[in-house]
């Protein structure tokens, strides 16, 4: 166990949202799921600013928000979320790493505090279409960001959701399976806000947070997958 250094700091969200043709099944579900997230976290205090990216093949890194106070955050609809294209996971994630180091050391250079860093995956799976990032490079960006206090969070419906989250580097205890339908995205949602509020009350509170775990409450998306498939 860990203790929070820097509970001054507000959260800032980031949260990469697949776009790709293969989420076309469940947008609905996630445009619902999303909204709650935040709308759930508005509730929970303005203490959070979140970074918002979407990305497909069409455009790896599509962003939405950057950096707004969670009380600005408008809903997803139809209109902004419109599946479509391949999956360049890899090529997402390591633009979005570099982007936020950029953001953190600018922060440092004009005497700001840097931000406690949540980055949020929420896919599919099977990626397909990166060029710019190998999987290994990627492992590497998120251990070191790991390292540096940042916590990795990867929901998806994908085949393998664990063997993918492990070779990104992703821990066990902030990964989450969820089954590619109405209520295993619900669900998933609801688990991302849930135990994002409780993350957030431990870091007023100056409580300890474990390094290796996010889904404290119990990973309610996989439980009823696992349900289902067996």
């Amino acid at each position: 166990m860990t203790k929070n250094k820097a509970v001054a700091n507000k959260t800032h969200i980031y949260i990469l949202l697949d776009r790709s043709g293969s989420m076309s099944s469940i947008a609905n579900d996630v445009i619902g799921g999303f909204n709650h997230l935040i709308n759930e976290q508005k509730k929970n205090g303005p203490d959070a600013k979140v970074t918002f990216v979407q990305f497909d093949s069409q455009d790896p890194q599509h962003v939405v928000v950057a950096g707004a106070p969670i009380s600005e955050i408008t809903d997803l609809t139809s209109e902004t979320y419109i599946p479509r294209g391949s999956t360049p996971l890899l090529d997402a994630t390591g633009r979005l790493i570099g982007r936020i180091r950029t953001e953190q050391e600018g922060r440092r250079l004009t005497g700001l505090p840097v931000d406690d860093i949540v980055f949020v995956t929420i896919t599919d799976g099977e990626e397909n279409d990166s060029s710019e990032y190998s999987l290994r490079r990627i492992k590497q960006l998120v251990e070191e960001s790991e390292a540096a206090g940042w916590t990795f969070v990867f929901l998806s419906a994908g085949l393998d959701a664990y063997g993918e989250s492990h070779a990104m580097g992703v821990k066990t205890g902030r990964t989450q399976a969820f089954k590619a339908d109405a209520m295993g995205t619900n669900l998933a949602f609801e688990s991302l806000s849930s135990n994002m509020t409780n993350l957030r009350g431990k870091k007023r509170r100056g409580e300890s947070i474990n390094p290796d775990e996010f889904f404290e409450d119990g990973k309610i998306a996989e439980m009823l997958k696992n349900e289902d498939e067996s």
